[in-house]
């Protein structure tokens, strides 16, 4: 065996040189192996570099040629400069015509309407009792919407309803609600605002769904610190929601009295809280709400998915592959709270989506409730040279 690199090569000149020129022209990669192996070249790629080097032949791309390439090497005692072009005839594959497939139907789905901050009886610029009850009614408007979309795939007799509280305004000058920012006191916003509108907003419901299940989580509006922990307008709002509409067949009210909650849909956990008392760090909750989230988790044992309110900001976010979460928008427009806490307008919105018993949620929308504050079209840019 050569043992110096140059002469591992035979002369290009040579008879075997011309050999291996004609033969590495048309070479695969396999072909090249066997070539380097027997010139004593560690690596192929070793072994295309020298031929490079020496033949000035670069590494062909045979591969791809079809079964009707042509391929033609001249060998006229010294090697070309550069190998001969290959000549490849494309042909083209026959078309199928396009043809409809069968409808088949999916699993079906249970449908969740995620709200939150409802603040019945807040009164700002935009906001006040009348356009509160607009907003429930396309909050309705909206679900049904989605539900007629999604029954053309598959089933979609079920829904659950997550309230993560805060929906009376309460009456706490601490907590915004001074003289003139309320249209109420804390027992008539439950009385004459939430507790109607609820109880229509559930039997609206149930003549489109199978049934209907309603969670009634408290939030921090409508209590007073020193008070006991079930003295929540909130509780009081829901106590009288579960007693008018308990016994109706298909509809399950869940009034929970403490601070979180856990339930299932379709087989996944769902971990229920208000979400208030988290800090913010320069006015971002996100930080705070993923810490105390993965607290959370450990404690409750686990969960698939959290959900929760109080920043008066939709937004949702996968805190590791095991679980994510949902914070739903308020009912309240130029609302002055997030504008303080968060630095920006909060927008009217609430969650909806669909829970799949083999692959948890599969489909979610925002809902828009005040068509005045969803965003504008950017204007486009002007080309000076248009």
């Amino acid at each position: 065996m050569r043992t110096a690199k140059d002469s591992f090569l035979p002369a290009p000149d040579s008879p075997e040189g011309l050999q291996l020129a004609a033969t590495y022209a048309v070479s695969t990669r396999a072909q090249r192996q066997e070539m380097s192996d027997l010139y004593g070249y560690s690596t192929v790629t070793h072994f295309q570099t020298m031929m490079k080097r020496k033949y000035n032949l670069g590494v062909p791309n045979h591969e791809a040629l079809t079964k009707d390439a042509k391929v033609t090497v001249q060998v006229t005692g010294a090697p070309a400069s550069e190998p001969a072009e290959p000549i490849i005839n494309l042909t083209i594959p026959a078309l199928r015509d396009y043809v409809p497939q069968p409808f088949v139907e999916g699993d079906k789905e249970t449908m969740i309407l995620h709200t939150s901050d409802w603040h019945r009886g807040k009164v700002t610029g935009s906001y006040n009792d009348e356009v509160g009850k607009e907003r429930v009614g396309r909050l309705f408007d909206g679900v049904m919407t989605l539900a007629q979309l999604h029954r053309h795939m598959y089933p979609v007799e079920d829904l659950v309803i997550f309230d993560t509280g805060d929906r009376g305004q309460g009456e706490s000058p601490h907590q915004g609600s001074k003289l003139g920012a309320t249209s109420m006191g804390a027992r008539d916003q439950q009385i004459k605002l939430v507790y109607p509108e609820y109880v229509e907003l559930i039997a609206a419901f149930k003549q489109q769904f199978a049934t209907v299940t309603v969670h009634l989580m408290a939030g921090n509006h409508g209590h007073e610190k020193l008070a006991p922990e079930t003295s929540r307008w909130d509780l009081y709002g829901a106590d009288l929601i579960k007693t008018k509409l308990e016994d109706e067949p298909g509809i399950t009210i869940h009034a929970h009295e403490g601070w979180s909650a856990t339930t299932w849909v379709e087989g996944f956990k769902c971990f229920l809280a208000h979400f208030d008392g988290i800090p913010c760090v320069q006015g971002i909750p996100y930080f705070g709400i993923n810490r105390k989230l993965l607290m959370w988790y450990i404690e409750e044992a686990g969960f698939n998915y959290a959900f929760g309110g109080h920043f008066h900001k939709r937004s949702s976010s996968e805190v590791t592959r095991r679980f994510e979460y949902f914070m739903a928008g308020s009912l309240v427009s130029d609302d002055d709270w997030a504008l303080k806490k968060l630095g920006v307008s909060s927008s009217p919105s609430a969650w909806a989506m669909g829970m799949n018993p083999q692959r948890g949620v599969t489909w979610r929308y925002a809902l828009e409730v005040a068509p005045d504050f969803r965003p504008e079209a950017v204007p486009k840019t002007i080309d000076p040279e248009e």
